[in-house]
């Protein structure tokens, strides 16, 4: 129902938390594994026998090939931020219900490799750390392979770890993600709010769902 013109939204007396949009979360998921797996299967339109034709290796669908990309590591790299201020805000207002501490603890010993330490650390492998890290990186790049074939040779593709460098003061760190270990653990926290709000345990994730 419509609220009357006169009143005024600001003086609601219930807490207005950031939504944390499962919904969005789940489409950002997919939308990443997908990404990633796109540039897996795109080896598919390289014409490498082309030569033995006497003509130029070529990429069959050369527009649709360049536009993936000219764009996978901006989209890819877009949603992993949107994904990690969602986690970071859910994690601030909800941190200390004693349920998601339990299934955070618990799935921080599923996951106790989220994050690969190069340089800075030591550096907490949890998943909130894991979008602190995604969020103050300073450089964001996909790790790419060509299936072990010569360097110069075969058709290079993401493997789904992305390798962030960023500074903490005057202190330089550099670490390594896990794409797909970061976004099975988001979607298992959309399926923990659902859980709990099914269960009735409203104090937990009232109004986190956009």
């Amino acid at each position: 129902m419509a609220r009357p013109p006169s009143e005024n939204p600001y003086h609601h007396p219930f807490v207005k938390p950031l939504a944390f949009d499962c919904a969005a979360v789940e489409n950002m998921c997919r939308e990443c594994f997908e990404i990633v797996m796109a540039t897996q299967a795109i080896g598919a339109f390289w014409n490498e026998d082309l030569d033995e034709f006497g003509e130029e290796p070529d990429w069959s669908f050369p527009l649709l090939v360049g536009r993936h990309q000219e764009t996978a590591e901006i989209r890819l790299s877009t949603m992993l931020l949107n994904l990690s201020a969602s986690y970071r805000a859910l994690d601030d207002q909800i941190g200390n219900e004693p349920s998601f501490q339990l299934f955070r603890d618990a799935q921080k010993k599923k996951y106790q490799d989220f994050l690969v330490v190069y340089e800075g650390g030591p550096i907490s492998d949890s998943l909130r750390e894991c979008c602190n890290k995604v969020i103050h990186a300073e450089d964001f790049r996909p790790v790419y392979d060509n299936n072990s074939q010569p360097r110069d040779e075969g058709v290079y593709h993401m493997t789904g770890t992305v390798e962030l460098q960023g500074r903490r003061g005057k202190s330089e760190w550099s670490v390594s993600l896990d794409v797909f270990a970061f976004l099975e653990a988001m979607l298992e926290t959309v399926m923990f709010l659902t859980s709990e709000e099914t269960a009735g345990h409203s104090s937990a994730v009232e109004g986190q769902h956009g």
